[in-house]
């Protein structure tokens, strides 16, 4: 009977949790288009970690309270030391990204029906599964490792080189696609940077990061390589999408590209679901599914407290922090991005290091735009190579993929593109 009652109880909040994340999408675009306060989206927005705190992981729980932490005793440090704070802020700096993360997280519903089962094999196999993960996840997200590693492991667990090929399309998608949650990321802490001057140099290390696997996938006999069949037809709302949100952001420049893309992805989302009927498979997400990106909430709020109180603690001591350096040159691009994936090997959420590099690298950052293409080409490498981030963990825990072995099969490819990467910066954005 107390089971029962206790069973009742967590998924009554669960369903409160997800309205609440919801009602924070909503109320923050209300907002916006009025020109109001962001008081009650920034209360619904805690409410609804508060909500999901009991059922947040270990790992999310860990990670959030320390942030959280660290940035309430740096900013009572910073009152104490007289720096002028700016408290709402604080409490409030991610509701852009929380936003655009739940309104993209609804093109789930948009996933690709199952229906096929066709296999291609080798070549074909592999390109037409890494086009798969990488255009089709530049816009639906991490659901699409679901639905195409399950369909893999229908006739067999994955292997290595399968395993390598889903991470690697899915996360250079961080590159460039602006529904990455990496893009509002990027533009919220590099904030005035234009995402048509990062999309290019996000887009030719995407292109490389497909050369240099297809090179690789010879040590895993590419002519056996089973893949996931791409379709036409899935590609249909991506496209649709894409041109949606070029057409919205031509019309109206002076909204910012986060706002437009939380505005345009539940439009395509509501156009393209799969279920039937439409209601009631929204509802029935919003409850039951939506609640699962609590772990976000948390992390991306405790977060903005956190890059808040990093800021208040170097404006407390400012000859400390007085780098005799005077721009992001090449050398400072190549070491500041080496050292934040090599932080993201270690399982720090890649929007833990841009918090704590921003403080740092704003000040220098004579261009912002290469300030966001550097976040970007961090965050779509060190989700790709480390077993400790989402994507890794997905794979362990879903496909019992060895955390050893994705270490071992990307520390070249890691490489690869950090040099690269810095490469881009030194040719696109100069010295």
């Amino acid at each position: 009977m107390m089971l029962s009652v206790i069973s009742i109880a967590s998924e009554q909040r669960t369903r409160i949790a997800g309205w609440l994340v919801c009602g924070t999408a909503a109320s923050y675009l209300l907002a916006i288009a009025l020109n109001i306060s962001l008081f009650i989206p920034t209360i619904i927005a805690w409410l609804a970690v508060a909500f999901c705190w009991p059922s947040l992981g270990k790992s999310a729980h860990k990670q959030a309270a320390i942030l959280f932490g660290c940035g309430v005793i740096m900013l009572l440090w910073g009152a104490i030391k007289q720096v002028e704070l700016g408290l709402f802020d604080a409490v409030s700096r991610n509701l852009p990204l929380l936003t655009m993360f739940v309104a993209v997280s609804f093109l789930a519903l948009t996933n690709p029906e199952a229906e096929d089962t066709s296999q291609p094999m080798g070549k074909r196999g592999f390109w037409s599964t890494i086009l798969s993960c990488h255009l089709l996840g530049a816009v639906i997200n991490l659901s699409i490792i679901f639905v195409v590693g399950d369909r893999l492991q229908r006739k067999a667990p994955l292997t290595r080189g399968q395993i390598v090929v889903l991470m690697r399309g899915f996360c250079s998608g961080g590159y460039w696609s602006p529904f990455f949650i990496a893009f509002g990321v990027a533009m919220t802490y590099a904030s005035g940077a234009q995402w048509t001057r990062t999309v290019v140099p996000g887009l030719i290390l995407a292109l490389l990061m497909a050369l240099f696997t297809y090179y690789e996938m010879r040590r895993y006999r590419i002519n056996g390589f089973r893949g996931y069949p791409l379709k036409r037809d899935s590609l249909l709302m991506p496209l649709i999408l894409a041109v949606l949100v070029l057409v919205l952001h031509t019309v109206y420049p002076e909204v910012h590209i986060l706002t437009i893309i939380s505005i345009a992805a539940p439009i395509a989302a509501l156009l393209f679901i799969k279920g039937r009927p439409r209601r009631q498979v929204l509802v029935t997400y919003i409850e039951r599914r939506l609640p699962s990106v609590a772990s976000q909430f948390a992390l991306f709020l405790a977060a903005g407290v956190f890059s808040s109180g990093v800021a208040a603690l170097i404006a407390s001591y400012p000859e400390l922090f007085q780098f005799n350096i005077a721009h992001i040159s090449p050398w400072v691009f190549w070491g500041a991005s080496l050292m934040m994936i090599l932080v993201g090997l270690i399982g720090v959420h890649p929007l833990v290091s841009v918090s704590l590099a921003s403080p740092l690298l704003l000040p220098i950052a004579h261009d912002l735009n290469q300030l966001a293409f550097l976040y970007l080409s961090v965050w779509g490498t060190a989700t790709a190579v480390s077993p400790l981030s989402g994507v890794g963990l997905a794979m362990v825990s879903r496909y019992q993929a060895n955390s050893i072995a994705i270490l071992r099969d990307n520390w070249r490819y890691l490489l690869f593109m950090w040099f690269s990467a810095g490469a881009l910066n030194w040719l696109i954005f100069g010295s």
